[in-house]
């Protein structure tokens, strides 16, 4: 919806972004075929935001879905080979890749950005299926991505109605869907996303002190119980397997009151590579852990690798 992207357009730009709309990637033939759809229309990215003072931009997908279920977090949990579904960037990695490539061509031809412009992917989201922002959130934290949520977007929104008259039309819908709302209270003008991830390595931290005292906390990798794909997911840096003898998982329950963990040598990993889900870009690793009860520590976003064993319980 271009009205919704106009909106978040100015809410990017009074937070200090410089915005450009609607940009259409010029894939190649060449890049279609390496991608594995030869008449795959051209991408067009709903939102670039760069803020000066950086070297980044965010590739922004908005969608406000108000007259749908919203975005699903299953749905941003998938994975393809080949690009699939509505939120392609997010689920095919080489789809990702090849675009943002080629949009990085596109942007040092038009003179609008450096060769070593570095790209991060986000969301902004007008409604979230079964109000799940927080299971987006840590997702998307969790693969460095941008995310603003229903939530967010609407405390922004907020705020742009206690501004004085400019003339905007984003500014004035809000002025005029705000107008007479008692209960609005602005908070501060740059809110930034929460990192749920924070609040689950708390709690498994806690968890693990308690459980296991000995046990040192400052490289465990945590996770949430996805429910709606069964899942715990985690990336991690593909040189922690160098750099440490165990790769130590705290996998959360549903009510986060209780804990999976697992104590994995570094060394099997290693020598299990090939069955591991490892980025195109070589750096990063990618767990799926199957919670189900039938197949559960298995890693489902590789070739099935089994962490059972190393799943160590309080005695």
């Amino acid at each position: 919806m271009e009205l919704f992207e106009g909106i978040i357009k100015t809410l990017l730009e009074h937070e200090g972004y410089w915005v450009r709309q609607s940009f259409k990637v010029n894939l190649t033939k060449e890049e279609k075929r390496a991608i594995g759809k030869h008449s795959i229309p051209r991408p067009e990215i709903d939102l670039l935001a760069f803020k000066p003072g950086t070297n980044k931009l965010v590739v922004l997908e908005a969608k406000s879905y108000f007259d749908s279920p919203g975005v699903k977090i299953g749905e941003l949990l998938e994975h393809f080979e080949i690009p699939n579904g509505r939120y392609k960037l997010f689920t095919c990695e080489n789809y990702r890749n090849i675009v943002f490539s080629r949009l990085v061509k596109d942007l040092v031809e038009l003179g609008l950005a450096e060769p070593d412009i570095q790209l991060q992917l986000g969301l902004v989201a007008g409604n979230v299926y079964q109000n799940k922002s927080s299971d987006i959130s840590e997702y998307f934290a969790e693969n460095d991505w941008f995310f603003w949520s229903p939530e967010m977007v609407k405390d922004k929104v907020n705020a742009l109605a206690a501004l004085g008259y400019e003339n905007n039309t984003a500014i004035i819908t809000a002025k005029i869907l705000m107008r007479g709302n008692s209960s609005y209270a602005p908070k501060s003008k740059n809110i930034q996303p929460s990192v749920t991830s924070i609040s689950t390595q708390q709690k498994a931290k806690s968890w693990i002190q308690k459980n296991f005292p000995s046990e040192p906390i400052k490289d465990v990798r945590t996770s949430k119980y996805y429910q709606d794909k069964d899942i715990w997911f985690i990336t991690i840096p593909k040189d922690l397997l160098e750099s440490n003898e165990h790769l130590k998982l705290a996998l959360a329950e549903p009510d986060f009151k209780n804990f999976n963990y697992l104590k994995i040598p570094t060394e099997f990993l290693k020598r299990n590579m090939n069955k591991l889900s490892v980025r195109l870009s070589g750096d990063k690793i990618d767990f799926h852990i199957n919670a189900t009860q039938t197949a559960r520590y298995k890693d489902i976003r590789g070739q099935g690798l089994e962490l059972k064993q190393f799943l160590i319980t309080p005695k």
